[in-house]
Order: C-alpha cells, then structure tokens, then sequence
C-alpha cells in the first residue's frame, strides 16, 4: 500500500468512527518514516541540539504531516520529509535564539532506505510495533496533554490553544513540554529494549 492509500485508509476509518483501524494505518506511516527521521536527525548541523532532540522534533513534524496533508498538492514523501526538515529547523533556530544556518545540499545527505518485501513474521512484528506505538502515546499523555499537542499538530499557535481549551498560554507550553519530554523518553526506553 501506498502512503497515500495508508493516510486515506486512516481518514476514512477516523470518519467511521474505528479508532483501531486508524491507528493501525497512522502507526504504519509512523514506523516507515523513522529510519527517515533518525538519518536526517543525525546528518542535521546544531551544536545545541542533541541527536535525540532531533528526532523527537523530527517525529513531531511527521505527526504534522499526516494531520496536514492534502493529496491534491504532491506526494506525501515530499511533503512528510519537508515536515521533518522544517521542524528541525524550526527547533535549531529557537535554540540558536534566532540565528538559523540553512545546510547546503553537500551537507546533507540522507541514507538510502532499502524497498525489500518484508517477511510474513516481519510484518506481524512490525503491526505489533506500530500498535504500542499508538498505544502508548494515548497512555503517556494526560487527557489535557492529548488535547493541546493535537491543536499544536494541527498548526494552532499556543495562544490559540490557549483560547480554545480556556487554559493560559503557560498552562499550554507546560503541557507541550511534558508531552514531548515523555515521548522523547519513550522513544529513548524502545530504542535502548532493541
């Protein structure tokens, strides 16, 4: 299946109200997209970001992606790499207190990821993976955390957050920090299992 057919098939579930078919299809997306995240975080250029940092914001802008995308301008592969690109960029810059050095194509490379048909066990370990991946973001976030990182995916300012929960914008940014340091930690216990 296509990534476009994947993020249709998850539309379509989310709007028949079947949350287990949707997660299934957007933790699909999710784990095909990691080797991408993890290999753009470690050829990116800041001296005050760490590894893991870039790839926390690199999962987020994949996040953004999938909840953004509309099929009538391109294919996802661009756009979801864009989305990385841009969120670690993003983030380089707030660390850099503005200051943003954009990478020159021979700074940059991202690995190849190889397209071989995986396996019958491959597969059943992969949707098992891709299920507690789902999993354990509805379970690591508070009911309040859930909320305000699905507006901040889908591209609400804190401010805006702020007005549509009635919460302040510091309640919004405490909530925000929280919620990545918890899947950031996440990420880091999976990869360390491994």
């Amino acid at each position: 299946m296509t990534d476009e057919q994947l993020l249709l098939n998850a539309a379509l579930a989310e709007k028949n109200g079947d949350a287990a078919e949707h997660d299934k299809y957007t933790a699909t997306i999710i784990a095909e997209y990691i080797p991408l995240i993890k290999a753009k975080a470690s050829h990116f250029k800041s001296n005050l970001l760490e590894n893991d940092d870039l790839v926390s914001e690199g999962f987020l802008g994949l996040l953004s992606a999938i909840r953004a995308y509309n099929p009538q301008k391109g294919a996802f592969a661009a756009f979801a790499s864009a989305c990385i690109t841009n969120r670690m960029r993003s983030a380089a810059a707030k660390a850099a207190s503005g200051h943003l050095t954009y990478l020159s194509p021979d700074e940059f490379h991202v690995e190849e990821i190889q397209d071989e048909q995986p396996g019958a066990e491959d597969i059943l370990i992969e949707k098992e993976q891709n299920h507690e991946i789902m999993r354990n973001i509805g379970k690591l976030l508070s009911q309040r955390e859930r909320q305000v990182f699905s507006l901040y995916l889908s591209a609400y300012s804190y401010v805006q957050i702020a007005q549509k929960l009635g919460i302040s914008v510091k309640s919004v940014d405490n909530a925000l920090t929280r919620a990545k340091s918890k899947l950031r930690k996440s990420m880091f216990n999976e990869k360390n299992k491994k």
